[in-house]
């Protein structure tokens, strides 16, 4: 489900998204904002194919629908490739874009790059991972941040589940006619489940609690994340 929606919403052509920015102006004073405390559904949709011990591709794709899942919000697709230098580390660069849904609303894209560590403690994998971000609107806004995470993963007993909990960080560095203050602009917090299905693919579930800030006030937004990883080899 989440594959076939990515596919027939990452169909839409940007340009069919762009508008003035006195579209942009009328859909904000219409109440298009998410409200404070919103209950969001994320589907996630990860490709991954090892293209030798060195060199991987993958595919990400987020679907947002916000205002008590009830209205699509953004779509994001992010390919790239990863390159494994060490046991542990790997450093990764791609393209990523942020389509915004209702219509009028800027979108955004641009590259990103990520340096990323593995590692497994007995029955715990960590994994750490900074990236950044040079996103570029639409309407000539330029928004460059960096995003580092943490996240750990065990097994629960002698079950095919696993618990997940992980921490994000988005630090605005550039923030060129975003509305934006530099500095830390919102956090994501993570607690979930995961369950391996076939050899290839597995499955997660899990909550996230998106706390932000705008317009000098803190707020947040309560996601229900729903994730498929597909592993091609």
């Amino acid at each position: 489900m989440a594959c076939l929606l990515s596919m027939v919403f990452g169909a839409v052509p940007a340009t069919a998204q762009q508008h003035s920015s006195s579209h942009v102006s009328s859909a904000a004073t219409n109440g298009l904002a998410t409200p404070n405390g919103d209950l969001w559904l994320v589907n996630a949709l990860g490709i991954e194919y090892d293209i030798n011990p060195k060199w991987a591709f993958h595919f990400d794709a987020l679907m947002e629908i916000d205002r008590d899942i009830s209205r699509l919000r953004e779509l994001e697709v992010r390919p790239g490739f990863e390159y494994a230098y060490a046991p542990h580390l790997a450093v990764a660069v791609g393209y990523v874009q942020f389509q915004r849904y209702p219509t009028g609303l800027p979108s955004r894209r641009g590259p990103f790059e990520d340096l990323l560590y593995r590692n497994q403690f007995g029955p715990v994998a960590f994994a750490g991972r900074l990236r950044t971000e040079q996103l570029f609107y639409d309407n000539g806004s330029v928004l460059i941040r960096t995003r580092p995470l943490v996240g750990v993963r065990t097994p629960i007993g002698d079950s095919s589940w696993e618990f997940a909990i992980s921490d994000e960080v988005f630090i605005d560095l550039k923030v060129d006619r975003t509305g934006h203050q530099t500095g830390i602009h919102h956090n994501k917090a993570y607690a979930g489940f995961g369950r391996q299905i076939t050899e290839h693919m597995k499955f997660s579930v899990g909550y996230e609690l998106d706390t932000f800030e705008r317009n000098n006030v803190v707020r947040s937004v309560n996601q229900i994340r729903l994730g498929i990883l597909y592993k091609l080899n």
